[in-house]
């Protein structure tokens, strides 16, 4: 079970938004980076034109379940960029798109 903590910082933002970092899947954008800090960072993007306040805050709930549910070691800045195309993905789809991420595949 990952624990988080808010990626809230300008720059860790524009640091993890490269495109080495990048994951699409259904619409969905996922930047990962390995980080040495004690906890996995989360941040979490939807654009309010797109959508109301009652979905966003619903997709921002399924986002960090599906975060929780994963089983990490290594602690990561995980950005999360959704669009009103996937609002209706339940938390198992939204976990199976983040999990597929290059950078969390076990080798």
């Amino acid at each position: 079970m990952v624990k988080f903590t808010a990626l809230n910082k300008r720059n860790h933002f524009f640091r993890l938004k490269k495109e080495e970092n990048c994951f699409t899947e259904k619409g969905l954008k996922v930047y990962i980076e390995e980080n040495n800090d004690t906890n996995s960072k989360l941040g979490i993007s939807i654009s309010s034109k797109q959508t109301t306040a009652v979905e966003r805050n619903k997709f921002k709930r399924r986002i960090k379940e599906a975060v929780r549910g994963l089983e990490e070691e290594k602690n990561f800045d995980i950005y999360i960029v959704g669009s009103k195309n996937n609002l209706n993905l339940k938390v198992n789809e939204m976990q199976k798109i983040i999990s597929s991420h290059p950078k969390l595949i076990k080798k």
